[in-house]
């Protein structure tokens, strides 16, 4: 899949009609109209984009008949490591053109706010999420990207009113804003998600989208636009380093043990945007597997539930019907990783069940044959001498499954240590 936002916005404005018409007939993507607009995002059943023009529908505003695209926010923007995206990838983008230019690279602070975008239609300014538009009811909205704790705070009363505070130009219908989208990320304390920003409520000026040139803006420009117009601008940092490698491995080092968290890189070619990666700190990983109870025992407990125990493509398959909201992209990886322990786990648990079974038979074999309450005695004293005695003695009376030996090893620690023990 075509990720490059300028390819991507080329095809776009190039086929304009073809593109929208895919997402309005589109069953995984979710329509919300309100007069002539309509807004397009991801249902709950698309986990992550899976054709090109899902890449769009992230709270993109259009009208039919014919078919015109009205505003677009930000296009989805990956994490380092998602859809194969590596450094090296990102190094090639990063090399000098054929003329000798360096394209331009920007580590954007990544704020852990909800994403606002503001356009003017129809001689109104309008504000929208990925899933609300003004004048949609809040309370039956699929809240997208938004955290589920806050789906009926009202993203954009707040966002409006912090405007007319702080930035009252953004609600005039001006002319110096015609064509534009103007994308924000709103920061308020009854709508936190993960990073403390206190008692701070701000629109935070992170992109602008130029319909009339199909692009957004650079770095330098956006800085420029928000000067001009008064609008608090996203700050870039400035990692040390020779390579992109050790500029990213500072960047993070300088928020570690923060809940910050994390940087957009974007990477300009000239005039244009031509890609955004996000690259998130660990400890705000960290913060968000425990605010969705991401750890090995909730997996286990999930998997648990299953009459056939599922392979990881099925496990997958399952977490992915959550939603967004249960189950963010970013911590797949580490369900995964669970889950392949818990199947090792179950693996080593099996070995021990053979061994005491067998453990058992030789038992059973060594006495002579005797009244059951003289053999139990006997058997007694030489499954004493054996590790695991008690599994040996739930193997006599054929209840060793593997509820019991998990019973008895209930950890991958504990069953590895009854595995040492065999040797």
């Amino acid at each position: 899949m075509e990720l490059r936002i300028d390819r991507l916005l080329n095809e776009l404005r190039s086929r304009t009609a073809e593109v929208l018409a895919a997402i309005d007939h589109d069953p995984l993507l979710r329509k919300r109209e309100i007069g002539e607009l309509v807004l397009a995002n991801a249902t709950k059943e698309l986990f992550t984009p899976l054709e090109t023009h899902h890449l769009f529908a992230k709270g993109i505003v259009y009208r039919r008949g014919p078919y015109q695209l009205i505003s677009i926010p930000l296009l989805k923007i990956y994490n380092l490591g998602e859809k194969l995206i590596t450094v090296r990838d990102l190094e090639e983008l990063a090399a000098p053109e054929k003329d000798g230019i360096a394209p331009r690279l920007n580590f954007l602070r990544k704020y852990d706010g909800s994403m606002i975008q503001r356009f003017q239609h129809g001689g109104r300014v309008w504000y929208s999420t990925r899933g609300i538009l003004e004048g949609m009811s809040i309370f039956d909205a699929d809240s997208g990207d938004e955290a589920p704790a806050f789906s009926h705070f009202d993203y954009l009363g707040a966002a409006r009113r912090i405007a007319e505070r702080d930035y009252p130009v953004a609600n005039e219908c001006a002319p110096a804003f015609d064509g534009l989208t103007l994308i924000f990320e709103l920061i308020h304390p009854d709508a936190r998600i993960i990073t403390d920003y206190g008692d701070r409520e701000d629109l935070i000026l992170i992109a602008v989208f130029d319909c009339r040139r199909w692009g957004y803006l650079t770095y330098v420009e956006l800085i420029d636009f928000s000067h001009r117009h008064g609008f608090t601008v996203v700050d870039a940092f400035s990692p040390a380093g020779l390579t992109l490698a050790e500029q990213l491995d500072n960047l993070l080092a300088t928020i570690a043990g923060t809940d910050q968290e994390g940087t957009v890189l974007t990477i300009e070619h000239g005039p244009e945007l031509v890609y955004r990666v996000k690259s998130k700190s660990p400890d705000y990983l960290k913060l968000m597997r425990l605010m969705v109870h991401c750890n090995y025992g909730a997996t286990v407990d999930m998997l648990d539930t299953f009459p056939v125990r599922p392979t990881w493509p099925e496990f997958e398959v399952f977490l992915r019907a959550q939603g967004t909201d249960k189950v963010p992209e970013e911590v797949l990886a580490l369900y995964q990783q669970y889950h392949d322990q818990f199947t090792a786990y179950l693996g080593d648990v099996e070995r021990l069940r053979e061994w005491a079974i067998a453990m058992c038979a030789t038992v059973k074999a060594a006495i002579v044959e005797a009244d059951s309450r003289v053999f139990r005695k006997a058997f007694a004293e030489k499954a004493k001498a054996q590790p695991h005695a008690a599994l040996l003695f739930t193997a006599l009376d054929g209840r060793l499954d593997l509820t019991r030996v998990r019973q008895y090893a209930a950890t991958p620690e504990e069953v590895a240590e009854a595995l040492k023990r065999l040797d």
